[in-house]
């Protein structure tokens, strides 16, 4: 997928200033750091489903919902340690020794002040759970944060300097050391403790591994800026309100665990936290997998567009109306937004059907309610996927007011349906209450971008509304796939599956007008021509 934003069809129209040769091997370098993510996700996730597999036969519902509520305090006051060090490393125009030292500086003084909080408090939130077990969780997880900020910096340092190998590979490495401490650690009978330790390992091997890979790929002290050290007052500024958002959207996505646990009970609570467990694996692999690749990305496009268009005799088509993204810069957003659409809505539509099912057969017997969560959870997943991307899209053009707006839509909608979730005394009224503000954030957003031409809105839509209707027929075979392996009767959807098949047969030239598909061909990943781009050249050389 190419986030450079050259012409439609991957052809140069002889009005652009970009050098020659640069646009396609730009694409495919972002192509490739999302393969790596997402190959690392792969495995990663494969890890989790067996740890999964396991806890769940030796820890009981109540003491995983006292973990789940002790995980979200750390979670929650993980924002305060990371203070958005590692967003401002990812979208940072030069990464230099400098930056990377003061980063890591106030990432260890705000680390520090987490750790103090966690032990001090431990007690309090033991109480406020009526769980005893969160206070043993708590002062264990608390450990995390003399690592946590060091290697969330390290990792997103690598990613700046576009060794997204490294970094997957570092932090694959480190969450199955992880797991394989808390497992034996539960084997051993620190049961639940041993689940808080699997965390502090994480972070701990991220913080060494990361922290002497980037500093071995920085550049030597020296020149102009090379070793000057960081403005502290002006990191921390930029910096604050990335914190700021991040904790308000975590808030936000966590304020149905927190019902669940507060008002229904800790066995709510953990049913709730297993079924987000579950649906998250695959939302923290996709959301995480597009943002940390496209992020420096775009923001190398966007300043070398903002370049492009102050030189002394711009192109008019380049000079945007004011207060609008260069054209390039809207291009890229919307093949990135197109690309999360279809990478989220297909494969979640698909777990929607068949997730129930496969939670029942993960988790053994008792977990039915959890299981009951998976499809309306599966569909805040997809739209939160997309929701993140556009927020990373809102970072890179830094506009604070949109972000706010939108962030604040989906906390009142969030609040509001949770109110009304636990008044009926429902956990699936507590998944649908989340999806609601992903969907009223989502609206704010889009409305947003807009009005001030962030994205090409109206291929955007389109693009959102196709990918959904196919997610209908994901839905239809994922199901359909559940059921026949449970042995239950399913005609109507088994013709799904040959209907799908036979409109691929019959009408293969519809793919031209799938909007994934257009992305890629058009940004010379494919080596195909779309009928309506044919005044551009859309295939590759000979030599590919």
């Amino acid at each position: 997928m190419r986030i450079d934003g050259g012409p439609a069809g991957g052809a140069r129209t002889g009005k652009e200033t970009f050098l020659p040769g640069e646009e396609r091997p730009h694409s495919h370098a972002v192509v490739s750091g999302t393969l790596w993510n997402y190959s690392a996700a792969v495995v990663a996730s494969l890890l989790q489903l067996g740890y999964t597999a396991y806890t769940g036969r030796a820890v009981s519902a109540a003491a995983f919902g006292a973990f789940a509520s002790a995980l979200s305090i750390t979670q929650l006051l993980g924002y305060f340690a990371n203070a958005g060090l590692a967003t401002t490393v990812l979208r940072s125009r030069e990464l230099t020794r400098g930056l990377l030292v003061a980063t890591v500086r106030l990432g260890l003084l705000s680390g520090l002040v987490c750790f103090a909080l966690v032990q001090a408090t431990a007690p309090l939130w033991a109480e406020v759970w009526n769980a005893p077990e969160t206070t043993g969780l708590l002062r264990v997880l608390g450990l995390q944060f003399l690592f946590l900020p060091v290697g969330a910096v390290s990792a997103a340092g690598l990613r700046r300097l576009q060794a997204q190998r490294a970094a997957v590979l570092v932090e694959t490495g480190a969450l199955a050391a992880g797991l394989l401490t808390g497992t034996l650690l539960l084997a051993a009978g620190w049961n639940p403790l041993g689940l808080a330790a699997t965390s502090v390992t994480t972070q701990l091997g991220i913080a060494v591994f990361a922290g002497m890979l980037v500093a071995r790929r920085l550049p030597p002290p020296g020149g102009r800026t090379g070793g000057r050290p960081g403005r502290y007052r002006e990191l921390a500024g930029s910096s604050g309100f990335l914190a700021g958002h991040q904790l308000a959207q975590y808030v936000t996505n966590t304020v149905p665990l927190w019902a669940a646990g507060a008002v229904l009970g800790p066995v709510a609570a953990g049913y709730y936290s297993r079924s987000t467990l579950f649906t998250g694996l695959l939302l923290t692999t996709l959301a995480a997998g597009l943002t940390r690749v496209t992020t420096p990305a775009l923001t190398r496009l966007r300043a070398r567009a903002q370049a492009q268009a102050q030189a002394p005799e711009p192109s008019p088509e380049a000079r945007p109306p004011g207060g609008r993204e260069e054209p390039a810069v809207r291009r890229a957003a919307t093949d990135v937004l197109l690309a999360a659409s279809a990478l989220s809505f297909l494969p979640f539509a698909f777990l929607a059907g068949a997730g129930s099912g496969a939670l029942r057969l993960l988790l053994g017997p008792g977990w039915d309610e959890a299981a009951g969560l998976v499809p309306p959870l599966c569909l805040f997943s997809a739209v939160a996927v997309v929701y993140a991307v556009g927020l990373s899209v809102d970072t890179v053009c830094g506009s604070h007011g949109r972000m706010a707006a939108a962030q604040a839509a989906a906390a009142v909608v969030t609040l509001a349906g949770a109110v009304l979730a636990t008044a009926g005394d429902s956990l699936t009224l507590l998944a649908l209450a989340a999806l609601a503000g992903q969907l009223g954030g989502l609206a704010v957003q889009m409305w947003k971008w807009r009005g001030h031409g962030v994205v090409e809105a109206r291929r955007l839509w389109v693009g959102y509304a196709v990918h959904a209707a196919l997610g209908l027929a994901a839905y239809a075979s994922g199901a359909a796939l559940s059921r026949t392996a449970a042995g239950l009767p399913c005609p109507a959807v088994l013709l799904v599956l040959p209907a799908v098949g036979l409109a691929v047969v019959l009408c293969r030239p519809l793919r031209t007008r799938l909007p994934l598909y257009r992305v890629a061909a058009a940004r010379g990943l494919l080596p195909l021509r779309v009928p309506d781009l044919r005044r551009s050249r859309t295939t590759r050389p000979q030599a590919q």
